[in-house]
């Protein structure tokens, strides 16, 4: 429900508890003029109170929109997050592939042999998950004929690994908590619909009680009767 909507019905309620409380001072300020009249208090009374409870319904029900209206821009925030985070991603583990391949390139050159089978045997290992970074800069460093082009590689290979662990990170965390905004947006859109039907049903109820109430006073003439 809007928020104009919402103000209108806050205009309505107004209106309709100053109409009950006119109907409860002529009721109180006539009691004991007309014995034969009937007794339009309890129907004053519960008009009043069901006023009461509408007006009560409709607090919580604009209450409830202003949580699903917040709620709805925090999660549009958290899916931006996670798709920047997921682009972030996407090129840290292309840079770290591209310069998996230059190395492998590189290392399959004739002029590294015999030191580029043991280099290829390490990077593989590297690749399948069966050693880390770390490790493979060990080997590397162990090998006859270790240069300063395989520790700039090696440097290079444990920056790109780390921006690709780190983005990866980043798109977990971002990812639960886009998870955990769209839970809390379902949980309010339900809330402010639910909420939203109770205030109307109690504003019919005050309506009808009200009506009542001013059906019984014209009757007993404590209101003038519509022409």
């Amino acid at each position: 429900m809007s928020e104009s909507a919402f103000t209108v019905w806050g205009g309505v309620f107004a209106a309709a508890l100053l109409a009950v409380a006119a109907l409860a001072l002529l009721v109180s300020g006539n009691t004991g003029a007309r014995k034969s009249a009937p007794d339009c208090r309890p129907l004053v009374e519960e008009a009043r109170e069901l006023e009461e409870i509408a007006a009560a319904a409709f607090t919580k029900a604009l209450e409830a929109a202003d949580t699903a209206a917040r709620t709805t821009v925090e999660l549009e925030n958290a899916e931006n997050h996670r798709d920047e985070c997921d682009r972030h991603q996407v090129v840290a583990a292309h840079a770290l592939a591209d310069g998996l391949q230059r190395v492998s390139i590189e290392e399959s050159a004739p002029s590294r042999e015999p030191v580029g089978e043991a280099s290829r045997a390490a990077m593989v290992a590297y690749r399948q998950g069966v050693i880390s970074v770390e490790q493979l800069q060990t080997l590397w460093q162990q090998i006859d004929g270790w240069d300063a082009t395989q520790e700039e590689q090696s440097h290079e290979l444990t920056r790109l690994r780390a921006e690709d662990v780190e983005a990866r990170r980043r798109y977990d965390a971002a990812a639960i908590l886009e998870r955990s905004a769209r839970q809390a947006y379902e949980i309010a859109q339900i809330a402010a619909r639910a909420l939203t039907e109770e205030a109307a049903e109690a504003a019919a109820e005050a309506q009808e009680a009200r009506i009542a109430a001013q059906k019984c006073l014209r009757r007993s003439g404590r209101l003038p009767t519509r022409r």
